[in-house]
């Protein structure tokens, strides 16, 4: 497989998303992938500017550095798999990662964020952590699904029909009949 192929099945990936990925919309998709890509990379450069705190002692801001620069190369290697093209390992992690539901990475990317925060929260590591965690929140949201139909949310809503129905017979649901569901 030439380096052309590659980058082209690369870019192509995130409209190919499986079975079940068809209903999410296009602009959560290539929005997630965005804002973790931009988060990658802040990432690396606000571990940088933690690991600094070598210079000044300050121990805990280096391991937050440290932990920050692992995030970063693992949202790159995730999110942006075309950015480590020339390294072979890394397309095989981001093919693992493609193949699993979109649940697994909200909590990888949420859980993971607070532990640079945890270790030296200040403004370069809350604001890195931050946009982390706002890629999970949206994978998370991909995760739900979509919502239901109007007619599909009246069926949950309606009574069984071999019940008998309130207000003399007459069958309302609680989105048609505010007066049920309102406070007296």
């Amino acid at each position: 497989m030439s380096m052309g192929d590659k980058v082209t099945n690369l870019w192509k990936r995130a409209s190919d998303e499986g079975e079940n990925r068809d209903e999410i919309p296009w602009h959560l998709k290539y929005g997630s992938r965005t804002l973790g890509t931009f988060a990658g990379i802040v990432n690396l450069f606000t571990g940088i500017w933690n690991g600094l705190g070598l210079i000044f002692l300050n121990t805990d801001c280096l391991f937050g550095g440290i932990i920050q620069l692992l995030l970063g190369m693992l949202l790159i290697a995730l999110e942006a798999p075309f950015l480590c093209v020339f390294i072979d390992y890394m397309q095989k992690v981001s093919d693992v990662a493609e193949n699993k539901p979109y649940w697994t990475r909200a909590i990888l990317y949420a859980g993971l964020s607070l532990i640079p925060m945890l270790l030296c929260f200040g403004p370069s590591t809350l604001i890195a952590s931050a946009l982390v965690f706002c890629t999970g929140l949206l994978y998370g949201l991909m995760s739900v699904g979509k919502k239901g139909s109007r007619e599909d949310m009246g069926a949950i809503a309606s009574p069984v029909d071999n019940v008998s129905q309130p207000m003399g017979g007459h069958h309302t649901t609680l989105m048609e009949d505010p007066d049920v569901w309102r406070p007296t």
